[in-house]
Order: C-alpha cells, then structure tokens, then sequence
C-alpha cells in the first residue's frame, strides 16, 4: 500500500540554505541606499580630480569599475564598448578626464545627460588633454516621443541586463517606469554564458524553470517552459509578434535581447497560439551597429560538438541609414549522452533603414536541427501505481540508435513605422513562419521501480505555419496636466497544423531505463512523410491602451482593452472538408498603475487577463483530439523596484487562477477530459542584478509560489498542490573581475528548486534538486585583434535528478557539460 510522500521534511536543508543565502543578499541590499546616496552626493560637491588606479584589460570592465569609484551611473550599449581594450588609468583626475583616458582610441565619448548620469556617444575624435576640461562637447539631440522609440534600451551597469524592454502595446520602457515584472538579457550575457538556446538564458531567471532541453537532453523536444508555475508551450515572441520563430529551438546568438515578462499578456501582445498564461517570452533580432562588425566565434560542448558562429554589420548611406546583419550558426557532433548526437544549422539577416520620419525592417532566417537517439524526446512516463523511480544517468542512452528528431524552419517578418507628426506614428507588421518536423521515436512508460518499461514506437510527421498580420497608430496627447500615451492596435493571426496520429503504435517492445537493451528498427515502408491538414486557428483581434502620466511623471495609469476572436476549424485527414469547432469572441482588459515617489524608485501593481487556446485531449478519451474552447486566465500583481545606480532590485507579489483540465471516468468506464477545475498560483518574488561593488555582479533572485488546485471534480484535492509547481526556486549567480589580472574574469551560478508533487492527489513527488555551474573568461588585445576566451562547466558535480514533471511524464536534468569557446574580432 502507498504513503503519501512528504517533501516538506526533504526541504528542510534546502530552504535553511536558501534563506541564509537570502538573509545575507538581503543584508547586503539593506546597505545599498546609504552608499549608493553617499556616492552620488560625494560626485556632486566633488568636482575637483581624484586619485584612480584602474589596471588595463577590458574596456567595458574599467568603465564599470571607474564610474563605481567616481561615483557617477553610465549606461551603454553592449556592443559599444564589446571587445575593446583600455591602457587603465592611474593618477589624479577629474571623472570628465578620467573618462577620455580610458577611451582613448576608441571613437567613443562620454556625454553627461542628466547630473551624475552618462552615456556614451560615438565620437569623430577621441582627444586627451591633462589640462582641466572647461566645457563639455557639444552633442546633437534629435528628441523623439516616448512611445516613438524603437531603438533598444542601453545595457544596465555590468552588461548583463537592459534598463529596461519592450512591453508590447506599451512600447518600450524601462525597468523603474514598467507596471510588470520584465527582465531583458543582453547579447553580452549571452555570449558571456556560452548561450546555446533560450534555456540557457532562462538558466538566470528564478520564476521560470525549463522543462526539457532542446540541444541537450530532450533532443526532439525542443526547449519548454513555465513561468510562474504554469507552462509556455513551443515558441516564444519575435520582435514582440507571435508565428515567426522556429517553434521548437531557437539559437540565440541571433538574438540581440531575450526578453521575459512574468504574468498573462493577452492585451499587450494579442493571444499566443498556445498556452501562455504564466508569461511571454521575446527574441529581440540583432540590428547593425554604427560601428561595423566582424566577429566570428569557435565553440565546442562535451562530448564532442564543435561548431561556429559567424556575426557580420554594416551600416550604408550619407548618415547610415541602411543596416545589414547577418548571423550564421553551425553545430555538430556528439553530446554528453551516450549515442546523442545533434547537428544544427541556422542563417539569419536583418535589414534595416532608419530615417528621420520612416524605419523599416526586414528579417528572414533559415533553420534546421537533426537529432540522433533524442533522450527521451517527451519525457518518460511513469505509471502511477509505483514509487517515483530514481533518475538514470543523463549521460547514459535510453534511446534506441534509430531514434531521430529532425526540423526544419523558415520565417520572415518586415515591419514598418512612420511619423505622421512628430507626436504620432502609424506602423505595421507583415510576417510568415514555417515549421516542419519528422519524429520516429518511442514514448517510454516505466512500470516499475527497478526502471523496467514498456516502449511505443511512433511516427510523427507534422507541421505548423503561422501568418501574421498588423497595424496601429499610437500618439501622445495631453488633456490639461495629464499626459496620453495611446496605441491602436489591429491584428490578425492564422495557424495552420497538419500531422497524423495513424502511425502511433508501429511497434512496441521491453525495455529498461538503467540498461536499454537494442532493438530492430521499425519498417517506414508505404508511410507517408507529408501529414494531411488537421485544424487551424484564426485570431483577428483589435486593442487600445491608453497610459495617463500626471504629477510630473510621478504617477503613471495604464488601462486597456482588446477584443478577441478565436476560431478553431478542424479538417477530415481523409476528405479535408472542414467544421468549425468554436467562433467567439472575448474582452481582456487590464489596469496598472506606477507611482514614482523618488525618481529612482516605483511601487505598482496591475491587474491583468490572458486568454489561451482551449486544451486538446489525450489519446485515450472518448473526446481526443478535439480542440475545447479557449479559457481566460486573471492575474493580480503588486511590487516595488528600486534602483541604485548600478544595483538594482525588483520585488513582486502575484496572484494567477488559471483553468485547469482533467480525465473524469464516466459510467462506462471510458474516460472524458474536461476544463472545469481550477489552479491558484500564489507568489513572491525578489530579482536583482548589477554591480554590487565595483567588479562583482550578481543576477538572478528567489521565487515562492503556492500553487493549489482549487474547484476539482468533487472537491476531492481542492487545497492540494498543483502538480510539477516547486514551493520554492533559487537561482543566483556572480561575477568576478579579477583585480591584478587584467581581463580575467571568474563566474558561478547556482539553481535550485524544492521538491515537487507530480499528482493531483498528492501521493507522489520528486525530490529537490541543486546544480551548480562554475566559468572564467579572459578578454585580451595580445595578438593585435580583441580576442575572448571562454570555459563553462554545466552541473558542476554531475548531479543527477528530474528537474520537472508533466502530468504523468519526468524530464531528466542536464548532464555535466563542458562548453569553450574563442571570440576573435576582425
């Protein structure tokens, strides 16, 4: 007879860990207010020059670590100063002439855009005097309105996260003035961490925990998330419009920023073609930089995947109005995992034109990704009749060698904006993404706890193609004191899928998740590889938002609303004749509010609404297949950020109530899936980067979530647990710049999350787990060109654990890792 397992006793060290780690981040913060006032004042009365002792190396770095000891805030893009060199500074000198040394050479200038506060600008000449600087040199302002902006928000101290994002029908704001909980990676960060796919990046974040790996692990099933507690399903934004990116794995040195905002988004962003009720993610495509660009970068990941990236800009024209970038990505190889391997291939160009009233933008990408013998391409089943096995070796084949995942994407997406009046903008967007995908695997069903199971062999070739369509005006206006800034928004998005469930089944055979045995191939004789249209999704919606600003900007209200139809027509594979399912129409609004009683510190909240494509049921249900009606999911939200100049924290409390679906057994014993119950996911949740001192940086933070099940079949496990929630989730990591060995830099990270339940009833749960990476880098101009290496080791002690479940279905964690990489600069 079974026990209900009791994870809360297994949590016990973890949480002593996790909170005196908190505490003493905690502590640290409390500090921060005090010095980082005291520095800026000492700044103000402090004009007269200064001792400084900054050791050459990084140019990024020293001017980091300069204006922490001037006491000043300086913002800049990455790729301004990336993989430029300083000959350091040492000796007295005022912060004006403190900043021309360390750029000396670099045609970049230091301009002071409000008290305490730089920026860099591109210079023609980059002149050192040691005489005192009088005056300032005179810079050219081209103001443009708040909502106009298209142009990214510069990098936050350290690099490794923006001042702020794109916030869908809000545009772009920072951080301090957003009404959410945003965060935005940066190139830097990505390249930094050896990034290979938006997992990676996530790696940072402690409200969002990666289900499967797409490149290495759980091969075939690309890159899966939840955010909040609640899942994000195969594909994320791009350029803040859904159907373009490859749905499954998206390499991201293409991307320029990998933005995350937390909580439902259907007004700001439209509703998502799948499940997006705890967040949306957005890839930001890389643009061509003032300065031109050649950079290429050797990588290699254990076992023995090698592979190359090739990232090229230039700017055209009188005053560089034409952009190109182009990105190339090619990897291949053998992983970690016995048997694995992958090969993956990716090209993208992006085409800009920037003019004083038009910009225009055309991005287009090529994708392909093979994988051989995917690890447990949709995770491994367990039946629950038995106790949790333990976790195989993520370096051991389960897979059989005749095992692959193969994809294939293309997208393309322009989009334009012109300035009817320097208060208002009319813009649009035009956009195709097309994915195919060819599966012969087996879904693996373990039956015991010595790891015996049953294999079911499938295959499954499918496909999805999105069109994407927009247009909107938005404005500033001002009615008396109050400031308006409006979007308008119409738009129109289409999913077409095709696939076959026919050759589900093709065989079945005995095998073990400790020590797989090796069967016969199966005969793909007489099956087709191009599956018939099965459904399509229409979703034309129209919204506008309206954000009042009063109080000389210390209180900003946002409200909105957009009206959405979601049609779901399914097609006969035999005839292709084709029924509606469901045509209606709903209206999401949401209300926020920003009040800023200091400039560099905001209380909000908001109270926001998301709408999802209804679930399809399992195979196995006397309904499978059939797509159920869209659901609404609510979410209320409060929080505070502070900034301190080059530190900054955000603190959020959240409550998301989500539909939720379930098998009932009917009298027959047959078995129907229906949407009428409920998940209540409650939270706190503490973010911080930027530099803690000159030369340290942390990222990351601490997430609790309650997640409960609420209005179940018969009240039978309302209060319960959520399954696959864990209570409590850690991730933090650092960076050192190494004093007196110029250009070093050392790195450490640690994630961990407490156990979690896998059932509705509570009877089973996986234990917590902890995973440590460890890293250094080194940044030189030796050999005459920037050169940066890099090496990384994943799951530092090789740990083995589930780092997620999925209804019945655990997904392993990664295997250790090591990752090197050379950046060389032409």
């Amino acid at each position: 007879m079974k026990t209900k397992q009791q994870p809360g006793h297994r949590r016990t060290q973890l949480h002593k860990q996790v909170m005196s780690g908190l505490l003493a981040t905690a502590m640290g913060i409390a500090t921060l207010p005090l010095s980082a006032h005291f520095s800026l004042a000492f700044a103000a009365e402090n004009e007269a020059s200064r001792g400084y002792d900054i050791p050459a190396g990084a140019l990024d770095k020293a001017l980091s670590h300069f204006a922490g000891e001037a006491g000043v805030v300086l913002s800049f893009e990455a790729d301004q100063a990336e993989h430029l060199v300083t000959k350091g500074l040492k000796g007295n000198y005022t912060i004006q002439q403190g900043f021309e040394l360390l750029l000396q050479g670099s045609k970049l200038q230091a301009v002071e855009v409000q008290a305490g506060r730089y920026t860099l600008k591109k210079s023609a000449t980059n002149a050192v005097s040691s005489e005192a600087v009088d005056t300032l040199p005179e810079v050219k302002v081209t103001a443009k309105t708040e909502q106009a902006k298209s142009e990214l928000m510069p990098a936050y101290a350290g690099g490794q996260v923006a001042r702020g994002s794109r916030v869908g029908l809000l545009g772009n704001k920072e951080i301090i003035d957003t009404p959410f909980n945003v965060t935005s990676y940066t190139s830097q960060l990505i390249e930094d961490q050896q990034a290979i796919t938006a997992a990676d990046v996530l790696a940072n974040d402690p409200s969002v925990r990666t289900i499967s790996y797409g490149l290495t692990n759980a091969a075939g099933a690309g890159d899966s998330f939840m955010i909040r507690g609640f899942p994000i399903q195969n594909g994320m934004l791009f350029d803040g419009i859904y159907g373009i990116a490859p749905n499954r794995t998206l390499p991201v040195e293409t991307a320029e920023r990998i933005e995350v905002l937390k909580g439902p988004s259907a007004l700001l962003n439209g509703m998502a073609p799948y499940d997006s009720a705890g967040g949306a993610i957005n890839m930001v495509p890389k643009r061509a930089g003032d300065t031109p660009l050649t950079r290429f970068t050797a990588t290699y990941m254990s076992k023995g995947v090698f592979g190359g990236h090739l990232d090229i800009g230039r700017r055209f024209g009188e005053e560089n109005e034409w952009g190109v970038r182009f990105n190339g990505v090619y990897r291949n190889g053998k992983t970690a995992t016995d048997g694995q391997s992958i090969e993956l291939g990716a090209a993208t160009v992006g085409i800009d034109y920037r003019g004083d009233k038009l910009r225009a933008s055309l991005d287009a990408g090529h994708q392909t990704m093979n994988n051989e013998a995917p690890q447990g391409a949709g995770g491994l089943g367990i039946a629950d009749t038995i106790a949790i096995p333990r976790p195989p070796s993520a370096t051991k084949q389960i897979a059989q060698d005749w095992e692959y995942a193969k994809t294939r994407s293309d997208y393309f997406l322009t989009k334009l904006e012109f300035d009817i009046h320097p208060d208002w903008t009319l813009y649009g967007a035009l956009g195709e993404g097309n994915n195919r995908f060819q599966y012969l695997s087996t879904d693996i069903y373990v039956t015991d706890a010595q790891g015996n199971a049953q294999a079911t062999v499938y295959y499954w070739p499918d496909y999805w193609n999105y069109k994407t369509v927009q247009a909107g005006l938005r404005g500033l206006f001002h009615t008396g004191e109050i400031k308006h800034q409006v979007n308008l928004n119409a738009s129109y998005l289409k999913q077409t899928h095709g696939y076959t469930d026919d050759y589900y089944g093709l065989s079945s055979f005995s095998t073990n998740i400790y020590d797989a045995p090796t069967v016969p191939r199966p005969s793909l004789a007489g099956i087709s590889s191009n599956p018939p249209k099965r459904d399509a999704l229409h979703l034309p919606s129209v919204a506008i938002a309206d954000t009042l600003s009063m109080f000389d900007d210390k209180v900003a209200l946002t409200l909105g609303l957009r009206h959405q139809s979601v049609k779901v027509i399914t097609y006969d594979e035999i005839t292709g004749d084709g029924k509606t399912d469901y045509d209606k129409s709903a209206v999401t609004p949401v209300t926020a509010v920003v009040f800023k009683p200091l400039q560099n510190f905001s209380i909000y909240g908001n109270y926001i609404e998301g709408l999802s494509k209804g679930d399809t049921p399992p195979l196995g249900t006397t309904n499978a297949g059939i797509p159920l009606a869209p659901f609404k999911t609510r979410q209320y939200e409060i929080g505070a950020k502070y900034d301190f100049g080059r530190f900054s924290t955000t603190l959020s409390l959240f409550q998301i109530e989500k539909p939720s679906g379930f098998s009932v057994i009917n009298a027959d014993l047959t078995r129907t899936y229906k949407v009428d119950g409920e998940q209540r996911n409650r939270g706190v949740e503490l973010n911080v980067f930027g530099e803690v001192i000159p030369d340290v940086r942390l990222l990351g933070g601490l997430a609790y979530i309650d997640a409960r099940q609420t209005h179940t079949e018969g009240g039978v496990n309302d209060g319960n647990y959520a399954p696959n929630v864990s209570k409590w989730q850690l991730n933090l990591g650092t960076e050192y710049d190494v004093r007196g060995l110029s250009g070093v830099t050392l790195t450490a990270r640690m994630i961990s999350s407490s156990a979690q339940y896998i059932d509705a009833t509570n009877t089973y749960s996986i234990p917590g787990w902890t995973r440590w990476d460890v890293g250094g880098r080194y940044k030189t101009n030796s050999w005459g060109k920037p050169v940066t290496l890099r090496a990384g080791i994943e799951n530092l002690f090789g740990h083995e654990y589930w780092v997620s479940g999925s209804g019945s279905w655990l997904y392993l964690g990664k295997p250790r890792l090591l990752n090197l990489s050379a950046t060389i600069d032409f």
